[in-house]
């Protein structure tokens, strides 16, 4: 991709980019916007650039990396926000938005995601004439044959949860996603969201673990100016954003009883109040619901609402750890960086095979693009692997809790260890995680950060 003009977005005023950019800064008032389009070649050339007066530079990688895994990403420095715009995925242009107060929210973050949903029917040269319209949704009519999210693999496990996802997603069925962190549970989610009937709606996403219980509340059913300090303005919630779509609330274990009892009424009566509101929002949407947590045992322990499990609780579906699905990793490397599994050994794949994946696909996807920018086009051998996988054959301690780790372990490889063994003796809860080992949530974030278990944007959050 030609990346480098990123540095110096400059303006260029055409009539394809002007209204598009003109609505979205009206629209979405909170944030300075620049857009650009790819050429017949997929680059992005210099003079496809129109960026809002003002608009801050970035680093180029981050774009590279956001347009080669097709994510959005944050950029960590100028906290421009990327987010690559697709139609029938393929990459059409990017959204660039900049938020004033370098503090980016999921709501925020969500409405700019839907616009680039929009913008990237509007650049597509197939679909002339369209526009961007009130409420920022896509209004493209898809159908079943053009699904677009992937279920990379070929393992008997992968089949089956393809067949269940295929067997679930036409109905209107409320499903409980199980799975380890890492796993692609919200993958899962956004096919069933595809197959379904309100696939051209939106599909919400937010994470209940890595929000605080009072600002959750705010971003599931918005706010009243004036409810709170720091409400200077009515905002809609998520649940309001998905109307007539799907909502998807990732790490639902994590929520706390409180807000248990908000959700299930609105399941109940399918209405929602606006924190500080007196008025009831009448909302039709579609939950699914994810975590690495046992809901069962947490029910009957009283840690999570009896009521709301077994409401949220009609299909439930369990996704695989990545060791239960090996011979999927060659396909993996193959679709997060392509043209690299041939400069991989032999003996390199198959330590990458014997390893455990704690990370499970997260960690493999973050393990390939080290591998692929360290190697600068080079073969890979098995001494260019990351020392956590070099070492699996060496020691069962990553699984063994009874076993001693060898005395010339690095230190720092020790600690990474202990965490992973700490937040799987916790099921996942990175608050308890965090407590027990004298450490802050937003510490431990970051050190799962660096094992390549969340991305920065989570890591951020």
């Amino acid at each position: 991709m030609g990346t480098a003009s990123a540095l110096t977005l400059i303006r260029k005023l055409n009539e394809e980019f002007d209204g598009s950019l003109e609505f979205l800064n009206g629209e979405l008032s909170f944030a300075k916007f620049a857009i650009a389009k790819t050429n017949a070649k997929g680059e992005l050339p210099k003079d496809q650039f129109l960026a809002s007066p003002g608009f801050p530079s970035f680093d180029p990688r981050t774009l590279d990396q956001a347009i080669r895994l097709r994510q959005s990403v944050i950029e960590p420095l100028s906290q421009v926000f990327i987010v690559p715009c697709l139609y029938e995925n393929q990459l059409t242009g990017v959204l660039f938005a900049s938020h004033p107060d370098q503090k980016w929210i999921q709501s925020e973050m969500l409405l700019i995601e839907l616009a680039a949903t929009e913008l990237g029917r509007i650049l597509s040269p197939v679909n002339p004439g369209l526009t961007l319209g009130a409420g920022v949704k896509s209004k493209g009519k898809a159908s079943r044959s053009s699904a677009t999210v992937q279920m990379i693999g070929q393992s008997k496990n992968l089949e089956e949860i393809n067949r269940m996802i295929a067997r679930v997603a036409p109905t209107t069925a409320s499903v409980l996603i199980l799975g380890e962190s890492g796993t692609g549970k919200e993958l899962i989610a956004r096919k069933i969201h595809e197959l379904s009937d309100r696939r051209d709606l939106p599909f919400v996403a937010i994470n209940c673990g890595a929000i605080t219980e009072t600002l959750l509340e705010s971003e599931l059913f918005g706010h009243e100016k004036g409810s709170f300090t720091g409400a200077t303005g009515t905002k809609k919630g998520l649940v309001e954003i998905a109307n007539h779509g799907t909502l998807f609330l990732d790490e639902i274990g994590e929520m706390a009883l409180s807000l248990q009892s908000k959700l299930l009424r609105f399941l109940q009566e399918g209405e929602i109040y606006r924190v500080g509101g007196k008025e009831p929002i009448r909302v039709d949407v579609r939950i699914l619901s994810a975590t690495n947590r046992d809901l069962e045992t947490e029910a009957r322990s009283g840690r999570f609402r009896e009521d709301l499990y077994y409401r949220l609780n009609t299909i439930t579906l369990r996704s695989p750890a990545l060791r239960d699905r090996k011979d999927d990793i060659p396909l993996l490397i193959e679709h997060f960086a392509p043209g690299l599994l041939s400069k991989i050994s032999k003996d390199a794949l198959d330590q990458m095979k014997a390893y455990a994946w704690p990370g499970n696909i997260r960690e493999l996807q973050n393990s390939v693009e080290r591998m692929r920018i360290m190697s600068g086009g080079s073969r890979i051998e098995a001494s260019d692997l990351p020392s956590s996988i070099r070492n699996s054959g060496q020691s069962r301690f990553d699984t063994n809790l009874t076993s001693a780790p060898p005395v010339e372990m690095p230190l720092e490889e020790l600690e990474r260890i202990h965490i992973l063994r700490c937040l799987s003796h916790f099921e996942g809860n990175k608050t308890r995680a965090a407590q027990s080992l004298g450490i802050t949530i937003k510490t431990l974030y970051n050190k799962l950060h660096r094992y390549g278990i969340l991305d920065k944007t989570e890591a951020n959050l």
